[in-house]
């Protein structure tokens, strides 16, 4: 059993326990003046070490994360063929005949398809030869080919077996249904039912594995090995800031239900967020349900705050206070989000202000500023981070570590397929992993999977610069806004 509970440190050095400073390890044979590090350089020496470990795991052309780092590398020097194939992923849902699929390929990829990578099959570059049935047949298997690198499994049950690995390999999870939005009451009432089914599998089968014992002993996160994200406006057709108090009461007696299952497992949840529009009534039913006299003892309950709205910091505030109120502490996932395309576009479409930072880098430096309101209220506010810039986790671990806290004190998330070499790599260095494992039907979950891709392979991901471009290793590390320059 892992019981590493040091803080995240550059190997060469220690803390002092009185003045956080760095100084030469214990066991250093070196007679050399100490060196006092500032924090900026204390956060460079760990994104440094991390780098370096995220480039030898990432190597192996035997490995998962290999296979889609080379799509992700042929997609951005191959921008127009990137687009067109970004394209047919995300319609091949709808595309219900094989003659249509045909159509589809030869319109969108064209006389470029002979460019494409073998990871996505041999049909597809055959695609002339091929009559329309063997083509689409060839077309559904690439999709799923390169889907199942970041969806686990279309149900609880067939992703057992990946849950069982990570576990094998000292990684948490948390399971993620795909699945947004709804546009029927049937169908919100079949998704309760799918999160139902979810609970009640890795409930009756997760605890019985020898790999549930905690990888770090005592640390809140591992209070349980099973743990589930809710997408709360999936639960519910009518969810609209329009019918605000209808559909708090309706999410929060959804939520009601899947809470009661979790505290009668043991599990872990947390409850996602996703664009401004929903934002406020997923918020005013996880205060409502995690404040009530059922579940106001229900420890580390934890949701999630997206750093590139504006409000983010607001809304911790307002979540200390209902931690405060229910004298038991929440979660708090913290990431950086995923609907800034969207929400921007359509906040310029309508004249609206945007409720969204417009710079990349402002919600880098966000990022940071709640950051260090976690850590500073952590005994209320359990610090998950959730991001695979190496910048913003090497902040957060050398904040944490001035603070006086240790890897019991929070935990890093990651995407499931999207980060493993980074979440071993912090892995190596004590801190507790979780990655976000997305269940669901493959190809119903091409939005996901388009998504994922184009976050990745946009000019600005860190991902891109960390595994595909020789960037100056300083300046992927730099603080996201200079001395003199104020978020906006």
């Amino acid at each position: 059993m892992n019981q590493i509970r040091a803080p995240i440190r550059p190997k060469e050095y220690v803390v002092s326990s009185s003045a956080h400073a760095f100084v030469p390890s214990p066991d250093s044979s070196s007679t050399l003046p100490v060196k006092v590090l500032s924090f900026e350089e204390r956060v460079h020496a760990l994104g440094k070490k991390l780098l370096a470990g995220v480039r030898v795991e990432s190597s192996s052309v035997l490995s998962r994360q290999y296979w889609s780092q080379q799509f992700m590398q042929w997609s951005m020097t191959n921008p127009t063929l990137k687009r067109n194939m970004f394209r047919l992923v995300d319609v091949l849902p709808s595309l219900t005949s094989a003659q249509s699929i045909s159509d589809h390929v030869h319109q969108y990829l064209g006389d470029d398809i002979h460019a494409l990578p073998s990871i996505l099959g041999w049909g597809l570059k055959t695609s002339k030869l091929l009559p329309a049935p063997l083509l689409a047949t060839a077309v559904r298997l690439g999709v799923k080919q390169m889907a199942s690198q970041f969806i686990a499994g279309e149900s609880p049950k067939q992703a057992l077996s990946v849950l069982r690995t990570l576990r094998k390999n000292k990684l948490a999870f948390t399971v993620d249904l795909l699945g947004e939005y709804c546009v029927s009451e049937r169908e919100a009432l079949a998704y309760l039912d799918r999160y139902r089914e979810c609970f009640t599998v890795l409930g009756n089968r997760v605890p019985q594995w020898p790999e549930s014992a905690p990888i770090i002993a005592g640390h809140p996160g591992e209070a349980s090995a099973t743990c589930v994200s809710v997408k709360l406006s999936a639960l519910y057709s009518q969810t609209a800031s329009l019918n605000a108090e209808r559909s708090i009461r309706v999410l929060s007696d959804r939520l009601a239900i899947l809470a009661s299952q979790a505290k009668e497992i043991g599990a872990q949840l947390y409850v996602d967020a996703e664009d401004s529009a929903t934002n406020e009534l997923v918020y005013g039913a996880f205060e409502r349900v995690f404040t009530s006299s059922e579940f106001r003892s229900m420890p580390y309950v934890g949701c999630v705050v997206q750093a590139y709205a504006k409000e983010s910091l607001g809304l911790l505030h307002r979540l200390h206070e209902i931690a405060h109120t229910r004298g038991a502490p929440l979660a708090v996932r913290l990431v950086k989000g995923a609907y800034w395309d969207q929400e921007t576009t359509g906040a310029i479409q309508q004249g609206w202000d945007s409720p969204l930072f417009a710079k990349k880098r402002h919600s880098d430096a966000n990022y940071e500023l709640l950051s260090r309101y976690l850590i500073d209220n952590h005994s209320l506010l359990f610090p998950a981070f959730g991001s695979h810039n190496i910048r913003s986790i090497a902040h957060a671990c050398t904040y944490a570590e001035s603070k006086g806290l240790t890897t019991s004190n929070y935990e890093l998330q990651m995407l499931y397929g999207m980060a493993d070499p980074i979440a071993r790599a912090l892995r190596a260095e004590g801190a507790l992993v979780r990655m976000y494992v997305p269940l669901g039907p493959v190809l119903p979950g091409m939005g996901y999977l388009v998504r994922r891709l184009l976050e990745n392979t946009s000019n600005d991901s860190f991902l891109r610069h960390t595994f595909f471009e020789e960037h100056e290793v300083d300046s992927l590390l730099c603080s996201p806004l200079t001395n003199s320059e104020e978020l906006v």
